[in-house]
This record gives C-alpha cells, sequence and structure tokens, in this order.
C-alpha cells in the first residue's frame, strides 16, 4: 500500500459531468432483512500488522443448482486466536427467493475454521456443479461440490498446499484443454515474529508523520501461483515453467484473466500493490510473456507505480476490446485502462475526470457494470482505508469511506453519483470485496460488499433500468464454465461485447451469468459465441428480458476433454 502523491487534476477533469439531479440508479442495503447476519474477523481494530488490514471477500454461486445464487462470505481470523484454533468460520448462505437467505453452513462441510481472504468459483472436475476455491494464510482450501448440497475440502489432495498468503484467484482454461486452471496472486511473505507491530519503539514505519502498522514496503513479496490442471482432480503449479515472475518482487492482490488482444487465449492481469502490475500475455502451449511495460500497464500515465488492489475489466467505450480498471491506494487515483486493440492500455483516468474524485478514497473491489440497464458500463468502487491514524491528521482522505459510483451518462463521460441521490453511498466503513450479480432475478445486478469487522452489505439494485438479456453458458469441448468465451450482441448498429472471464474485483467471485443492460433495445438481431475451444455459434435473435441457457454444439473442438471427471 502506497501513498503516491496528491496530484493537482481539476483543471484536466473535462470528461466528468457536473453532478446533476436524479439518476436512474437506486441501490439499497437489504441485507439485514435478507438474514445475512454474519460479521467477519479480521485482526485487531487497532491494525497493528498488516495481514490486519486487507478484508475478506464474497462468492456469488449457484451451489444446489436451482437457478439463482447463493452467497458465501469469507470470513478472517486473529493473530492470537491461531495457535488456541479459535479462528472464525466462514458462511454459505442459501437463497430462498424472495430476498431471504438461510445460513445453511454447518453440515455443508464449509465450516472449518481458517484464516480466509480470497474467494473464486469454478467447475474444475467438470461435473456439472461449481467448486470453491478459497485463498488463505497458510494452505488454500478447495472445496469440491458433492452435488447434494455438501463439500469436501480436497485442497492438499488437489496439490494446492502451498503456504503462501494467498489473496485473490481466478479459474481460467489456460490452454484451451477445456480444463479450468488457477491462478493464485500471494501477497506478502508474512511472519508476525520478525515484524514490529505497530507502536513497536523498534518499528520504523510512518505514513505522512502518523505511526502506522509495516507493509508491504520494506517487506518480502510472495510469489504467485499458477496451476496446471492434470485432469485427474489434481494440479501442478507451473509458474516457473510458463514464464512467469517467480523473483518474490511483487505484492499480487488483485488478478482477472481476459482475452486482451483478441486472439482468442486468455491472458492474466495483476493488480500489484506498490510495485508493477502484471499482464501476462498468453502465447499458447502453457507460455506467457508479460506485456505490461510494452503495453503501458505496468505504471501510471506519468510513469509512477501504483498501489493496485481490485481490478475488472469490460468494454466501456463500446469499441469491441476489454478495458481495465483498477482501484489504488489514497493520494493516487483509480486507473481505467482504455484498450486500442492494437496492444496498448492507455491509462485515461485524468482525461476521463476519473482521477480527481479517486485521489481521497482507497479502493478495494470494483466492478464494470451497467447498473441501470441503459446500454453502457458504470463504475462501482468499494472503499475504506486501511490506517485508522489517517482520521487524526488533516491530510485529505478518512478511515472510514463511502463506496463511489461512476454513471456513464454518455460515451466515455462519467458523473459521479452522490449520496443525496443514492443514500446507501452515504455509509462509511472499511468495505473492501464485492461480488455483482442477480440475487432475484429481475434483470438487475445487485452488489454484495463485504465489511472488515462487519455485516456485508447486500446492495439490492431497485433502479428504474431498461432492457436486458442474460446468458448462462455451458461448455462441452471447452470447460464447462464456458470461461473464456467472447459473446456479441447485435441491434441495429448497436454492438455489445461480452466475455466469460475468469476472477475480477477483490477478492471475490461474481456471477458467472452474462448479464448486458440493452437501453431502449426491445428487439435482439443476432447473437454471437466465441466459445474457448474455438468453436462459433450463431443464435440469431434471443428475446430480451430473461436469461437464456445455451450449450456448446456438439462436436466442437474435442470432446473428450468434455468429459466429466469421477472420483
Amino acid at each position: 500500500m502506497r501513498p503516491g502523491h496528491f496530484l493537482l487534476l481539476g483543471a484536466v477533469a473535462a470528461g466528468l459531468a457536473a453532478a446533476a439531479p436524479g439518476t436512474a440508479i437506486r441501490l439499497v442495503d437489504r441485507a439485514t432483512e435478507s438474514g445475512v447476519a454474519i460479521r467477519t474477523t479480521n485482526g485487531n481494530p487497532e491494525r497493528r500488522y498488516i495481514i490486519e488490514t486487507i478484508g475478506s471477500g464474497a462468492a456469488l454461486l449457484d451451489y444446489d443448482l436451482d437457478g439463482d445464487l447463493d452467497l458465501y462470505i469469507v470470513n478472517g481470523s486473529r493473530l492470537e486466536a491461531m495457535p488456541q484454533g479459535e479462528q472464525p468460520i466462514a458462511a454459505l448462505y442459501r437463497n430462498d427467493g424472495g430476498g431471504r437467505f438461510t445460513d445453511i453452513t454447518t453440515g455443508s462441510g464449509l465450516a472449518i475454521p481458517f484464516w480466509g481472504f480470497g474467494a473464486a468459483v469454478g467447475d474444475y472436475d467438470n461435473d456439472g456443479d461449481p467448486d470453491l476455491l478459497v485463498t488463505a494464510f497458510g494452505p488454500d482450501r478447495l472445496f469440491r461440490n458433492n452435488g447434494d448440497g455438501t463439500f469436501t475440502e480436497r485442497g492438499a489432495a488437489a496439490g494446492l498446499d502451498s503456504n503462501r498468503w494467498g489473496a485473490s484467484a481466478a479459474f481460467f482454461d489456460a490452454d484451451q484443454d477445456g480444463l479450468l486452471d488457477i491462478y493464485i496472486t500471494n501477497y506478502i511473505t508474512f511472519d508476525a515474529a520478525s515484524i514490529p507491530p505497530k507502536g513497536d519503539p523498534n518499528s520504523p514505519c510512518r505514513f505522512r508523520n502518523l505511526t502506522v502498522m509495516c507493509g508491504p514496503n520494506g517487506l518480502p513479496g510472495a510469489v504467485d501461483h499458477f496451476y496446471h490442471n492434470n485432469g485427474d482432480a489434481t494440479f501442478t503449479d507451473i509458474a516457473a515453467e510458463a514464464g512467469l515472475f517467480t523473483d518474490g518482487k511483487y505484492y499480487g492482490l488483485g488478478v482477472t484473466t481476459v482475452d486482451v488482444d483478441g486472439d482468442g487465449r486468455q491472458d492474466i492481469l495483476v493488480a500489484n500493490d506498490s510495485t508493477p502490475n502484471h499482464y501476462y500475455r498468453n502465447l499458447g502451449g502453457l507460455k506467457f510473456e508479460d506485456e505490461a511495460m510494452m503495453s503501458g500497464f505496468a505504471y501510471s500515465g506519468d510513469g509512477r507505480e501504483q498501489a493496485g488492489m481490485g481490478i475488472d475489466t469490460g468494454d466501456v467505450d463500446a469499441n469491441g476490446t476489454m478495458d481495465i480498471f483498477i482501484t489504488n491506494f489514497s493520494h493516487d487515483y483509480a486507473t481505467l485502462r482504455l484498450n486500442d486493440g492494437a496492444g496498448m492500455l492507455e491509462d485515461s483516468s485524468v482525461r476521463l475526470g476519473l482521477a480527481e474524485p479517486t485521489i481521497r478514497t482507497l479502493g478495494w473491489g470494483t466492478v464494470m457494470v451497467d447498473l441501470e440497464n441503459d446500454g453502457d458500463l458504470d463504475l462501482f468502487l468499494a472503499n475504506g482505508h486501511v490506517y485508522p491514524e489517517v482520521d487524526d491528521a488533516d491530510i485529505g482522505t478518512s478511515y472510514l469511506q463511502p463506496n463511489q459510483i461512476f454513471e456513464q451518462t454518455a460515451p466515455l463521460v462519467f458523473r459521479e453519483v452522490t449520496a443525496a441521490q443514492v443514500p446507501a453511498l452515504g455509509v462509511r466503513s472499511r468495505h473492501r470485496g464485492l461480488a455483482a450479480g442477480d440475487l432475484n432475478g429481475d434483470g438487475k445486478i445487485d452488489l454484495t460488499v463485504t465489511i472488515m469487522d462487519g455485516q456485508p452489505e447486500l446492495l439490492m439494485n431497485e433502479s428504474a433500468g431498461g432492457s436486458w438479456i442474460g446468458l448462462r453458458l455451458v461448455g462441452r469441448a471447452s470447460n464447462r464454465d464456458a470461461v473464456g468465451a467472447r459473446v456479441e450482441l447485435r441491434a441495429g448498429e448497436r454492438v455489445w461485447v461480452l466475455e466469460r472471464r475468469g476472477g475480477g474485483s477483490y477478492l471475490s467471485a461474481s456471477s458467472p451469468v452474462l448479464l448486458a443492460g440493452l437501453g431502449t433495445v426491445k428487439a435482439l438481431d443476432s447473437v454471437a459465441i466465441r466459445w474457448p475451444s474455438g468453436e462459433r455459434q450463431s443464435l440469431g435473435a434471443l428475446a430480451p428480458g430473461s436469461v437464456h441457457t445455451v450449450v456448446e454444439p456438439a462436436g466442437a473442438g474435442n470432446p473428450a476433454a468434455a468429459a466429466p471427471a469421477h472420483h
């Protein structure tokens, strides 16, 4: 976590529309009435060590295959609790419809105490139900879905037996063999016995003349994992063989996988804290090359290392390529990079007016979604500081922070939505993880925001929105989750491009259903899918207003790769 610099950006913030009365966006926190009552534990409130500051995430998954999204909330722990085995446990909530959830953790196989951080969802054994990966301080956990409402922890048996400090994770098919591989960002090599706590006379750690906890600068980084799926329910870490960095110089936090360059292969994008970001271009054959420096992704537009936390992708400028948004530390700005399709990822935050209003906030989870279904993507940021001490100094920021929405009101024109317009944005807290998905089946994207040492926010989307369509993709030769699929929706001159990506946001997993806002469009002319196997499928017109399940055509690619795994 790196302070960066205060930037004077008001004169160049022309791209951000002045706040105006009225917005179609309406989000209401329904967590308490929904039954989602867990209060997470994330270290001690005084935040003596960095491990107590980054929070934990959430995952949306239809674990019981009943057609709606259930909710898993990752839980942390305290350093004092670990030797005594007193760690809290995470929670799995079954979606009962009607805005109600039931805690069914007991008896699910998930009631295992450990210090968790991030969650990812993927059908790694292609048996038709979603499995759950949870990163941890200590061994990561891989929960195999048994198909009967229970899970079995298979991490060590599957080869995920690392003791690194895991953060965000992504399931994706790196080599297009029909099996999901795994990328895990690892943050810091943390040892409380060798790091002076905040307030220790031997601690040199300061932030703007405030005594604070130490890290990440000055602490050893942790090497990320890239696990290849062996096809027998086990994985092998091939990070070094694949050409990824293994020198331990980076502090990995956010990760997503997406086809940046349009070649049909999933690339890996990593938001690193206080060190250059990674853009691993997929060369095929399980080989990658870091293109971050050449593409402009490694540093900010003015050549600085930033302190990346969360990351998401989407075609924000409607040019058919995936753009990238990264949240950063306070006293620096969140970064929107526009993809020109020719290898450059331009830092466009300043000219689009997104820099100045994100300077004083510290962002974590983020999504690029169409909140009011008007046909273009908006930006949502979950915010909260890491230093309680900032409230004792006049440095332009605060410990508890509100979330932010930047509504796209015209092509690449963003307007910050105010708390007067959406009262949920007036809540100041220690926000961290963020998962997006339609929880009640009304075609609008709801948001689950985790809070350190608090109850999550369940921001139900009650916007007065436009038309929409949803796609649930099922691979056959491709991985069953169809991660890596690209979808084009056409209506007259309008084209929407969506990708079923891996990972995204921060420590969290969003809905597997692709949901697109269509604005005033009442009928689509065509829907085209490029499956991860390379198969191309044209569906003609699909009716808006519902979620369509699309199965990859038989005979696509290599049918043998689609056979379910058995144990």
